[in-house]
């Protein structure tokens, strides 16, 4: 997990967990494996972004 800054928030996104926008600017998180059977590239590759309280509730 990576938290990103609401500065660093430069692009739209759609949470998985709620299936809302995070729009530009709005501090989030970015969550993916760490144990995919198919190796760190694939892992990062799958990655996602939650609003703050999204993932807080998974």
């Amino acid at each position: 997990m990576q938290p990103i800054s609401a500065a660093s928030a430069q692009k739209e996104y759609l949470c998985p967990g709620c299936g809302l926008t995070i729009e530009p600017g709005t501090a989030h998180v970015v969550v993916w494996r760490a144990d995919g059977v198919l190796g760190d590239a694939a892992d990062l590759a799958a990655r996602r972004h939650w609003h703050h309280h999204c993932w807080s509730i998974a």
